[in-house]
């Protein structure tokens, strides 16, 4: 049995099981939002709350805003929310990083059905790998979460849930095909009863295309497969007791293009070779949930395990991390008009690292490192109209200093539709294995003296609620300032003695006139600063719009998007052998235009094209690597 039967008969058998799982949806239904829209949230507190409770600012997309883009990958719904930079490098299946208020990709903490995803290895998750026709929800919750979350959410959360088990049968999926040879299919089963369901889910997608911006070597297709197998699983023991399970595993081999460093016309370019990537991911978590007092007690634990393997010729590493969590809640008896909830959490959690390729005798087989962490969480609610929360973290790092995180937020409604929130907290990242013991003393020899990066942040803002409910308008300043942050110093890295600062605006707006009818907006200006000038891939504008428009009983569907990426700064190696650094050269903004029409034919089928970058836009994510023109898809979803 090769590797990938091996870990993909592992996680069915571990679904099968039907232990227990990190799972993210314990609402309380009784309560309700003084705002028309709203949305439970399942990020930023340790039980989930109303959206309107949340100092910290937050941005939903819902299954409706998914399906009405048709957009394949869920790094491209990011680019419909306030304060998020994405870059690709190239096209389809290429890295793929998100940044947070012009932050660090691995200053994002990025969770798939509430297990933390990123790379153990480099603390990084790379967005390619997400698939969209099986998401349900996705949350990216801005400012510093270290308080909550330790490590890596310096910047902030991004969550992203599949789709729920479901009672009965349900059989559904999908297919499409289009430009760039791209074929994708998905096949999904849930089925069960209201104390045990379960659902299991298959991806896999295929598409070809030359990233290569140059032809003069050459033009070559560069394909990419992802195949995804995901599922979940509950079992309700009792009124008291649940138990969930997750379990995800994805394999992905992509063909890429290297870059030339022989001095000659193609320095610094990406150009036609035979450089690849095969990356392995595997995510098993389980989960179990005890209610007591009424549900004034709800206490929870959970085991998490991530392993990820890389192989790129060149380069490769074997990664993964076990957590151990145990949290408390208690909810205090009523004081008048005042009701307040503590949480304490418990985290016990190992990483461990070993570099594959290149191999030297001299490396050490496998590096390992653990962290403990205890944190509590307070929540006042005063008067349904004031919500104030505060949490403190301590984390006990055996490979480097240990910190302190903490963070306050409030919310108050000050009149019917008028609503302030604001949030302040310390952010940490730990530093990257790779960054303290890098490989092959003399070509990169790390540094295990390195300190944990730390960011002060803090934002306000105001959302106005118009036209009953039906408009909702928000806009946040926000600041941050980074120390301590990890720069390179040939062939080792230090941590800098200066400050990055960043700060900008982040405007956005929800219009739902009818349940036909659907105008979303967002528009982000960021101002990224690091010692050496401004930071590269943070675009100083970013904009986007969606409209979805249902006509004929929401049978017929169209969704128009429009996503604008104004001009960034990009590292230009074309002059390294003069001056053996890198050079900024900025990159042109560009404006992407989709349109996605959809027409349910049976109540059981439904039909759909997409048009892609409809203007035929030429543009650069990243220095010389070509990005896909004017594509059309075509495919069909069934449900039965």
């Amino acid at each position: 049995m090769n590797p990938i039967d091996r870990r993909a008969a592992a996680l069915s058998c571990f679904l099968a099981a039907g232990s227990a799982a990190v799972t993210t949806a314990i609402a309380h239904g009784d309560e309700k939002s003084t705002n028309a829209i709203e949305e439970v949230v399942v990020v930023g507190s340790r039980l989930p709350i109303q959206d309107y409770k949340l100092g910290s600012v937050m941005t939903t997309l819902d299954i409706r805003e998914i399906e009405s883009t048709g957009l394949p990958y869920g790094a491209d719904l990011l680019r419909f929310v306030p304060g998020v930079a994405v870059n690709r490098s190239g096209g389809f299946g290429g890295v793929s990083q998100v940044r947070l208020r012009g932050a660090e990709g691995n200053h994002v903490l990025t969770l798939i059905d509430g297990v933390d995803v990123s790379a153990a290895g480099s603390g990084e998750f790379d967005f390619s790998s997400v698939l969209s026709s099986a998401l349900e929800r996705v949350q990216v919750l801005r400012g510093p979460q270290s308080g909550l979350y330790g490590s890596n959410a310096l910047a902030g959360v991004i969550s992203i849930e599949t789709v729920d088990p479901a009672e009965g049968f349900e059989l559904s999926g999908g297919i499409e095909g289009g430009a760039h040879e791209a074929s994708q299919g998905l096949l999904s089963a849930a089925g069960g009863t209201d104390r045990l369901k379960a659902r299991l889910s298959v991806q896999r997608r295929v598409s070809e295309f030359d990233l290569s911006a140059d032809d003069t070597l050459g033009s070559e297709d560069d394909r990419e497969e992802n195949l995804t197998v995901s599922g979940k699983a509950l079992f309700v023991a009792s009124d008291a007791l649940r138990f969930d399970l997750v379990g995800r595993f994805t394999s992905r081999n992509t063909e890429t293009d290297g870059f030339d460093f022989s001095g000659g016309p193609l320095q610094g370019l990406a150009v036609d070779d035979d450089s690849f990537s095969n990356t392995e991911d595997l995510t098993l978590a389980t989960r179990a949930t005890l209610r007591a007092a009424d549900d004034r007690w709800i206490t929870a634990v959970s085991f998490e395990h991530t392993d990820s393997e890389t192989d790129g010729g060149s380069f490769g590493s074997e990664a993964a991390r076990t957590r151990a969590v145990l949290s408390s809640s208690w909810q205090w008896h009523d004081v008048g008009t005042l009701r307040q909830r503590t949480s304490v959490f418990l985290e016990e959690e190992e990483e461990t690292f070993r570099n594959t390729v290149p191999f030297d005798p001299s490396q050490v087989p496998t590096l390992d490192r653990n962290l403990s962490g205890l944190g509590l969480e307070h929540r006042i609610d005063v008067h349904d109209r004031l919500f104030l929360s505060g949490t403190v973290r301590r984390d006990e790092n055996d490979a480097f200093q240990d910190q302190t995180t903490w963070s306050t937020s409030g919310s108050w409604i000050a009149s019917p539709g008028t609503r302030f929130h604001a949030s302040y907290g310390i952010g940490v990242t730990n530093p990257t294995f790779f960054e303290q013991f890098g490989f092959v003393p003399g070509r990169f020899t790390g540094n295990p003296n390195l300190m944990p990066e730390e960011s002060e942040g803090w934002d306000v803002g105001i959302e106005q609620t118009m036209l009953e409910g039906a408009l909702v308008l928000d806009l946040t300043y926000y600041q941050a300032d980074l120390e301590h942050e990890i720069q390179s110093l040939f062939p080792s890295v230090v941590n800098g003695g200066g400050e990055s600062d960043r700060r900008g605006i982040e405007m956005h707006f929800d219009y739902r006139p009818s349940a036909s009818t659907l105008v979303r907006g967002a528009y982000t200006y960021t101002d990224a600063d690091e010692p050496g000038g401004q930071a590269v891939r943070r675009p100083a504008h970013t904009a986007s719009l969606l409209v979805d428009q249902r006509w004929l009983d929401n049978r017929l569907g169209v969704g128009a998007s429009l996503v604008y990426n104004g001009e960034q700064f990009d590292n230009d190696f074309r002059n390294f052998f003069a001056t053996f650094a890198a050079e900024r050269t900025p990159l042109r903004g560009y404006t992407l235009v989709n349109l996605n029409v959809r027409y349910q034919v049976l109540d059981t089928l439904e039909i759909y094209a997409r048009v892609e970058n409809i203007t035929d836009e030429d543009y650069e994510e990243a220095i010389s690597f070509a990005t896909p023109g004017r594509s059309a898809y075509a495919g069909l979803r069934f449900r039965f």
